[in-house]
């Protein structure tokens, strides 16, 4: 109990998390709390939801936005990004220190519909039929997966044609889907728990899947270092990832 004190003295590990990736952070920060005394801290981005369509988000720089945020704001220890290449981002910019880093988990690539699949997509090709509304995302972990799909498929024309809508990250994809804004979108097969009554998870043959990882990484600010590379840690534990594997992540069993 005194080192649990100690610990909360010192102040509280603050973590900077791609809004997506936050529910089984939420879920496995609580358990880390409880075994180690240590205070979470989390906070989710917001830039990209406040303008969710791309065209209209003047003054955004494409998939840098997460890390300026982080980098504007300075308070925080540790960042989660939903794909390794924004960490990449950040060792370079100096804004996450190289070699504090560790994977979570990965999440396996998907078709959205709105519920009820009006257009009847049940695969890529059907996304590219005559008439059907395609959104993908410019920013953050979906950055480019439309492409990295199609190109295996020999797709990416006839899907170019049939892309009507540019969004801002993964919640503005899902409400694009979610409102009927497009008939189908590229997503995550976790994002079934963002809006179970609202969409459609057309999973893919796992030789068509794209994997990419959800990762922490230490940020050259950081205030806690100690505690927050302890967390860093943790989340790459069978006691953590059993959070993400409940989220639909792709983890190890070790």
């Amino acid at each position: 109990m005194e080192m649990a004190q100690q610990h909360k003295n010192n102040g509280p590990v603050r973590i900077f998390s791609a809004r997506a990736c936050a529910a089984p952070l939420e879920k496995a920060a609580k358990l880390f709390e409880q075994n180690t005394g240590i205070a979470v801290e989390i906070s989710v981005c917001n830039r990209h939801c406040a303008r969710p369509v791309a065209e209209e988000a003047t003054g955004q720089t494409g998939g840098d936005d997460f890390l300026v945020e982080i980098a504007e704001e300075g308070i925080h220890d540790l960042a989660i990004s939903g794909a390794e290449y924004l960490l990449d981002d950040g060792e370079v910019r100096g804004i996450v220190r190289k070699g504090k880093r560790r994977t979570i988990g990965y999440r396996a690539s998907a078709l959205l519909a709105p519920a009820g699949n009006p257009k009847n997509i049940h695969s890529v090709a059907d996304m590219a039929q005559s008439g059907v509304r395609i959104a993908v995302s410019v920013l953050d972990c979906l950055k480019g997966l439309w492409e990295d799909i199609c190109g295996r498929l020999g797709l990416v024309e006839p899907i170019r044609g049939n892309i009507t809508y540019h969004a801002n990250g993964c919640i503005a994809i899902v409400e694009a889907v979610a409102s009927g804004q497009v008939d189908a979108a590229f997503g995550w097969t976790t994002f079934r728990h963002l809006e179970p009554d609202r969409i459609e998870i057309i999973e893919m043959p796992k030789e068509q899947q794209v994997l990419r990882g959800t990762c922490v990484g230490m940020l050259s600010f950081a205030r806690q270092p100690d505690q927050a590379e302890q967390f860093m840690n943790f989340l790459a534990s069978p006691e953590s990832r059993r959070c993400y594997r409940e989220y639909g992540w792709v983890v190890s069993s070790s």
